[in-house]
């Protein structure tokens, strides 16, 4: 079993890597109640269902809010997709004593019809949920009254389930004809594209990957690869048919850096990580070389073709930022399975003394997301920081749709839920690119009682650019998905 190098026990202090929930705890929502002595007083103050574990562990820890001044009552963190609402008890507690406190329930599964349940501490008629239900309350004295809509919400889809949108898919930009070739990479807060088509090169800029590009021709003084296209923080780079090495500060003008180089493998700041020929041996090589680089001979299963894109890391762990890459073809042609990672120095083989569930595969995706953990008993939902592995192919040429997760910087892996794995119109891809772009969804305008409540919020959308078919065709896709968990307004 190999061993990682420096590296290697930097990561070893990144598995509790982790992230708070987006959804804060409504526990304060109901904040606005007035617990009222008065005889007068018909308000609800609390409400919860009663503990059953045959339907849902944790049943009874679930909060439900009650708005006063809509007169509803209800549980803003849904129960899980195909949780039975049908026959469920609760408790109810009052601002002071009230003389009368009924149900009247209807339409749903159980009970179809209108029907009145008297409600008391001890009451043993179930309610149900799925239909409609109404709690009406008399105060002491009989002179007031309130009625109170309540809502026992269950999701209707999977919620850690990704989901990519017929109607989000774009084309290529300015993709044109059927050939034509396509580099991407993204500076700052916008994204750039290398075209070539028939019509001859252009360069696209845009702030999404699926967004409205502007396109504009450009004339270089070399025949590139479009695919090797990269950008590090303030430069871009790509290679000739030769393996020349090419620098731009604005990706219209470009001149020689001087380097020729096999493969440019990503950036790491402000430098452009690659592979060159050192007398005939094929080394790491980074520009601009720091003073005190020199180019060392890459381990045997280092990948030199077909991994994934370099995907960047700054957490509280570590001095400096980490690099991470996975899988790929090995110099000898050997699909390998390895996470290599890169601190600013060394490289290192991070996974492969810890067992693992990802495959070795070539051309697979690989991009820095949030996957969540699901108390089984309040089901609430904390996001965690994750590592995700789709699409690629295996040595056979093997199409691989399942997914992988990482929580620890691609130390150790499992496979996720079929929840995850690419859906099935999608096609089978290997060689893309992803991005992960925050955008903004928003709601209507908050309600005048609400002092804060949100009305926009971000959610972070994979886009999977491109890639490949079993007919090395390239894919005219842009896909646009997100974990649909993320698209629910978080709860203040």
């Amino acid at each position: 079993m190999k061993k990682g190098i420096l590296i290697y026990t930097l990561m070893m202090s990144l598995v509790a890597i982790s992230l708070g929930s987006c959804n804060k705890d409504d526990s304060s929502s109901s904040s606005d109640v007035i617990y009222g002595t008065s005889t007068t007083s018909a308000l609800v103050t609390n409400f919860t269902l009663k503990e059953n574990t045959k339907i849902l562990n944790g049943l009874d820890s679930i909060h439900f809010t009650i708005d006063q001044d809509k007169k509803m009552i209800y549980n803003a963190d849904s129960l899980p997709m195909g949780t039975d609402v049908s026959h469920l008890l609760c408790d109810v507690s009052f601002g002071t004593t009230v003389s009368k406190a009924e149900f009247v329930v209807g339409g749903g599964t159980a009970i179809v019809q209108d029907t009145t349940i008297k409600y008391s501490d001890s009451m043993t008629d179930s309610i149900d949920f799925t239909g409609h239900v109404t709690l009406n309350v008399t105060s002491s004295d009989g002179t007031s009254s309130n009625s109170y809509r309540i809502y026992v919400n269950v999701h209707q889809v999977e919620p850690d389930s990704i989901v990519f949108a017929l109607n989000d898919r774009r084309d290529l930009p300015a993709a044109g004809d059927d050939n034509y070739a396509v580099g991407m990479a993204q500076m700052g807060d916008t994204y750039y594209s290398m075209v070539n088509n028939s019509n001859g090169r252009y360069l696209a800029t845009a702030e999404t990957p699926s967004g409205k590009w502007t396109s504009q021709k450009v004339t270089l003084p070399f025949t590139p690869v479009e695919s090797s296209f990269a950008a590090t923080t303030d430069a871009f780079y790509m290679l000739d048919e030769a393996g020349n090495l090419y620098t731009s500060g604005d990706a219209l003008s470009w001149t020689s850096t001087g380097q020729v180089w096999s493969r440019i493998i990503g950036a790491y700041g402000d430098r452009l990580l690659g592979l060159s020929l050192v007398d005939g041996t094929l080394c790491n090589d980074e520009y601009p070389r720091r003073s005190d680089f020199t180019p060392t001979a890459i381990p045997e299963d280092f990948p030199v073709v077909g991994s994934s894109q370099l995907i960047n890391e700054t957490n509280e762990w570590t001095t400096s930022s980490v690099s991470i890459m996975f899988g790929g073809r090995n110099a000898s042609g050997k699909v390998v399975d390895s996470v290599w990672g890169y601190d600013g120095k060394t490289w290192g083989d991070l996974n492969h003394s810890y067992e693992s569930e990802v495959p070795a595969l070539d051309g697979a995706i690989l991009f820095r997301y949030w996957t969540y953990n699901v108390n089984s008993y309040s089901q609430h939902a904390t996001a965690k920081a994750s590592w995700v592995i789709m699409g690629g192919r295996n040595a056979n040429g093997e199409f691989n749709r399942n997914t992988y997760i990482s929580r620890d910087m691609g130390i150790t892996w499992y496979a996720a839920s079929t929840a995850m794995e690419i859906p099935s119109y999608m096609p089978s891809f290997y060689r893309a690119l992803s991005f992960v772009c925050n955008e903004k969804r928003s709601v209507d305008k908050a309600p005048k009682r609400v002092s804060q409540y949100i009305t926009e919020w971000d959610v972070p959308y994979v886009y999977i650019v491109g890639g490949f078919d079993s007919k090395g065709t390239l894919l005219n896709n842009v896909w646009k998905g997100t974990i649909t968990r993320m698209t629910f307004k978080p709860v203040y």
